[in-house]
């Protein structure tokens, strides 16, 4: 823990910098040579490739112990996710969060079973905040997750396991995802997870989106997406447009507009929003940089123009190929 600790405030030490730069074009620069920035990197490249080897030895022991083998010398793609969040804005003045997730792999005890873990997933979040990709605060849950050989362009998974809450929240989850290629330009795709919690009920997601290749480069995407939850008979909805840039092989850019409503108190909508999301592997294949900036308009604060800006930082600990778009 006091690793990660460390991590988090290296990360935001060049934010910081970043920050102060347009008061004085010349602090960044006097404080970039104060710095020992080859010595810092070195130590934390150290400090991530020593959590990776640990992600990657346990994600092998745990396999070794359900196959009942001796140890085994195969590509074990175990991984972990920190993900910082920092959010500034008209309204909600300033938010910051920190989540965790990871996968650990059991290609011997079963090809198609994961060892999961997160402390955030999409069922405790409005669609609101995942169409603005809020980071709330959430229970830490843990489970395994099934997934189905491809047929047919169709991919099944079966989650399973628990809340981490008093009493503990037993929860399954099936999530379904569909892709097909329309003709040479278009391609439609369909998510869909159907998930019930002991103490909560059930409900489900529904996203559907449609692609178009403008050019080697540029992507246009039409999304429609329904979420439901039983318990409080609540059905909320999403459209969007958006443009996906490829800048290189790790940065790109989404440019997005789209609206968000629900049923209740009454079926209307309640919110429209426009964002750019910038996203670039700042180091090697496992530093990841989001910078967000976004304008809401909102039913309640009377329409009035929000201006926001988030930035995310996203650390991945793995030890095979690249783990940045997991």
């Amino acid at each position: 823990m006091a690793q990660i600790i460390w991590l988090l405030t290296l990360l935001c030490l060049p934010t910081s910098i970043a920050w102060a730069q347009d008061d004085d074009p010349g602090l960044i620069s006097r404080a970039l040579d104060e710095l020992p920035l080859d010595r810092t990197l070195e130590w934390l490249e150290e400090q991530r490739d020593d959590m990776s080897r640990r992600v990657t030895n346990m994600g092998r022991s745990v396999d070794d112990w359900l196959a009942g083998d001796i140890e085994s010398a195969d590509i074990n793609q175990s991984y972990l996710r920190l993900r910082f969040n920092q959010r500034i804005g008209r309204h909600d003045a300033y938010f910051s969060n920190a989540r965790i997730s990871g996968r650990l792999d059991l290609p011997r005890a079963s090809e198609r079973w994961k060892l999961i873990f997160e402390s955030e997933n999409r069922e405790q979040n409005s669609l609101r905040d995942q169409r603005l990709s809020n980071i709330n605060s959430s229970e830490f849950t843990g489970g395994f997750s099934y997934e189905h050989p491809e047929r047919n362009g169709w991919r099944f998974n079966h989650d399973v396991g628990v809340r981490g809450r008093i009493p503990l929240d037993v929860f399954y989850r099936l999530r379904t995802r569909y892709g097909v290629d329309i003709n040479e330009d278009w391609y439609v795709g369909l998510n869909n997870r159907i998930f019930y919690y002991h103490n909560d009920g059930w409900g489900q997601d529904t996203r559907l989106f449609f692609t178009r290749r403008i050019t080697e480069d540029w992507n246009f995407r039409i999304e429609s997406e329904v979420n439901y939850e039983h318990k409080y008979r609540l059905t909320e909805f999403a459209q969007s447009f958006s443009l996906h840039q490829q800048l290189a092989e790790r940065e790109s850019m989404i440019y997005e507009i789209g609206l968000l409503g629900q049923n209740r108190p009454e079926s209307e909508v309640d919110s429209y929003y426009a964002q750019m999301l910038y996203r670039k592997a700042i180091y090697e294949d496992w530093l990841v940089m989001e910078v967000v900036p976004q304008l809401l308009f909102e039913y309640r604060y009377d329409w009035e123009p929000d201006p926001r800006v988030q930035l995310n930082l996203e650390v991945y600990f793995f030890e095979f190929g690249n783990a940045v778009n997991d």
